[in-house]
């Protein structure tokens, strides 16, 4: 990290040396308000944050010009070149008030990266006059102009008096026209028009901002640098006019006691004193002093801008995983810059449609046979609508994936997207020795070829959205936020981007069996990332018959039986006393799923098929025993809710249930609704024999052994 030379950093935009990777991130600074204040903080020396660079070939991802919509063809850069990941707002922002850069960089406004960036900024200098009159309040005159004195001997490394607050009020903002003619036009000439301009502008005199960092060709540079010198030693030969012109309506005596008034040094003072001269001499003194304060405010606006605290964080190509940790370290609350960010800069080098645009619109695709109905159970294929069998219907977005205006991914899709097409894109024939846990890694990720994620790109969303479809149909998951463990998804669609093992109904069985075993045993429990890359391994192998299914038997074993995870004392809250351990939240989720994965009839309505495709959030969860038939005497059911450690929170005392039938219930007590529950309902849900015990421990010690049993026998039918 280091103080940054904006002057250098100007220079390296220009010169196409800084980019900005093609994140389709929008230009958001575009009040005139936003734009001064961090103009005002440059010139009153004060910090204004980070900017994060990443070295990297210049090939490796598409970019464009910083201010602008426009492309660069970087594979025609020779050389490393410095991809902008954090700073976008400011650096365009500065860039656009101290130089000509992004103007020049634009043959037309539309190109640039948005109209509020057809500002031109000046820095103001009161009227000798006006501060004169005013000088009894000194803290107008932040720049010395009443005695021509600038208030910096050495403005290269001394700090002003004033704050960013003082002076944000004399920077003036004009905007322009595409084509105005004015003279601080960019696309008007320089010349001596712009000079008349700033130094005969009402009020005030104008430094223009926007000459500071001259750059281009030598003609351009030397013309920027000849008007900003004479701009400034105008405006510093106008005060001096200015002051003659006040002194000539004096009289003798009157003129006299100004010059000692407005020389503040004592040598001066009784020069002009003594010399019959007085007028003449005081002239040359502010011909002197004048000369000398062109040259100290020039010195201190460059000093701002060769000294800006702007801190540079430049990452090397070999660290760029450190780099999105470091922008999101140094964007804490913000919006963080992510790998798939870099990831779509990399693709745009050899697709320039927008990324995140193509995926929806893959998402959106209807391929031919997308569902195969041969591979859905059969109690889910009857329930299967028109809308499904015609191809209408769509997982991805069922399962809120995507935004409600369908334009941008939830942040849970996007991991999964990136972790499977790096096993894709790294090992696409499923070898599986070649499998490790480096391939869902940021650094493995972000060294793929731009043209393997291109072709890969279709292939990864197809696969996603069978994955998802297999998780409705056969495991009662109703919304990607109802995955706990990420990994699972990602394991089952990066099976699935295999045609072959997607059609195939023994793949969707061992994969049914996989994942009630794994989740009920707690598998993904810990080391989530080793245990992934093992079952991959292992179900690739079971597959492709080269490994048996004992390694899903032996998790069998474990299902509802997984101390301090699922076994039994833990799950009936029997370790509360001693060990103040509850069941994980998860398992709760779990159980309702598992009986939802096979529809079960309403407990009020025979008639209505409870399942994952019933009306989207009309389904809730219910307390089997409900919470009000628990309460002791002044306590209420809210409190009872949030203690985890009572038994009437068990993993084993919910189900989900329709809206309908949870009204109708309300604090019914257990022993009175279940008489009135449809016994084909009693039956799915296991619910036997609760009108005959009213003892809360031996109800759910029941209905924990039915379901236990219920999920072995399911395991070991579909192995």
């Amino acid at each position: 990290m280091d103080k940054t030379d904006f002057t250098e950093l100007v220079r390296n935009i220009n010169a196409n040396k800084i980019l900005l990777p093609d994140f389709q991130r929008d230009f958001v600074w575009k009040s005139e308000e936003a734009q001064k204040s961090i103009v005002a903080s440059v010139l009153a020396k004060m910090p204004i944050g980070s900017i994060l660079l990443l070295e990297s070939s210049s090939n490796d991802y598409a970019c464009i010009k910083i201010g602008t919509n426009i492309g660069v063809d970087s594979t025609q850069i020779k050389g490393k070149i410095s991809f902008l990941l954090d700073g976008q707002q400011r650096l365009t922002v500065l860039t656009n008030v101290f130089s000509n850069v992004i103007q020049n960089n634009v043959s037309k406004v539309t190109e640039l990266a948005s109209a509020s960036l057809k500002r031109r900024f000046f820095l103001e200098i009161p009227h000798w006059q006006t501060l004169w009159n005013n000088r009894a309040d000194s803290t107008q005159d932040l720049f010395g102009v009443t005695h021509l004195v600038f208030p910096m001997v050495n403005p290269d490394s001394e700090n002003p008096a004033f704050l960013s607050g003082e002076i944000k009020d004399y920077i003036e903002v004009i905007p322009f026209n595409a084509s105005d003619n004015k003279p601080y036009n960019p696309r008007t000439l320089l010349g001596t028009e712009l000079d008349n301009f700033c130094i005969g502008y009402p009020d005030t005199y104008l430094i223009p901002l926007f000459l500071c960092i001259a750059t281009g060709s030598t003609t351009r540079v030397s013309t920027m640098q000849l008007r900003y010198t004479e701009i400034i030693d105008g405006i510093a030969a106008t005060i001096v006019k200015e002051i003659e012109a006040y002194v000539a309506g004096m009289s003798e005596n009157e003129q006299v006691a100004f010059m000692e008034s407005f020389l503040d040094e004592p040598d001066e003072i009784e020069y002009i004193r003594q010399t019959l001269f007085a007028t003449e001499e005081f002239n040359k003194i502010l011909v002197n002093r004048s000369k000398v304060w062109a040259l100290r405010i020039k010195e201190y606006i460059d000093s701002c801008l060769k000294h800006m605290v702007l801190n540079e964080v430049v990452v090397e190509e070999q660290d760029r995983k450190r780099a999105i940790d470091i922008y999101e370290n140094m964007n804490k609350g913000g919006v963080s810059l992510s790998t798939f960010d870099l990831i779509m800069a990399k693709v745009a080098v050899v697709n320039n449609e927008r990324y995140i645009a193509r995926i929806i619109n893959y998402i959106k695709s209807n391929y031919p046979n997308k569902y195969l109905l041969n591979v859905v159970p059969s109690e889910i294929e009857t329930l299967l609508d028109n809308a499904i069998k015609n191809d209408n219907y769509n997982a991805t977005i069922f399962t809120g994936c995507i935004s409600d205006n369908e334009t941008a991914l939830v942040s849970k899709y996007i991991d999964v997207f990136l972790d499977v097409i790096s096993l894709t894109c790294h090992n696409e024939n499923y070898d599986t020795n070649s499998y490790n846990v480096s391939m869902i890694k940021k650094d493995k990720i972000l060294s793929i070829a731009a043209e393997d994620l291109n072709r890969n790109t279709e292939k990864t969303v197809k696969a996603i959205d069978r994955a998802l479809f297999f998780l409705q149909t056969r495991c009662g998951v109703r919304s990607i936020n109802d995955i706990n463990y990420s990994l699972m998804l990602v394991l089952i669609a990066t099976i699935f981007t295999n045609d072959a093992w997607y059609a195939s109904s023994r793949v969707h069985r061992l994969l049914e069996a996989w994942y009630w075993a794994s989740i009920f045993s707690g598998e993904f429990d810990k080391d989530q990332n080793a245990r992934f890359n093992k079952n991959l391994q292992n179900m690739i192998r079971t597959i492709n018959g080269t490994f048996d299914t004992t390694w899903i038997n032996s998790m069998k074993d474990q299902v509802l039986n997984t101390n301090n995870f699922s076994d039994k004392r833990l799950i009936l809250m029997e370790r509360v006393a001693t060990e103040e351990r509850a069941p994980k939240t998860l398992l709760r989720y779990y159980l309702c799923q598992f009986l939802l994965s096979r529809p079960y009839s309403d407990m009020f309505d025979p008639s209505e098929k409870v399942s994952v495709f019933y009306k989207k959030d009309a389904l809730e969860m219910h307390h089997i025993v409900p919470l009000g038939s628990c309460t002791t005497i002044g306590e209420s059911t809210k409190a009872l809710r949030k203690d985890y450690y009572n038994i009437c929170n068990s993993p084993v005392n919910f189900v989900l249930i329709t809206s309908r039938s949870n009204n109708a219930i309300s604090a019914t007590p257990l022993d009175v609704y279940v008489k009135k529950i449809d016994n084909t309902a009693k039956t799915s849900l296991h619910l036997f024999n609760y009108d005959q015990s009213s003892d809360i421990k031996s109800v759910l010690s029941s209905r924990f052994d039915f379901i236990q049993g219920d999920i072995k026998n399911r395991i070991t039918s579909l192995i």
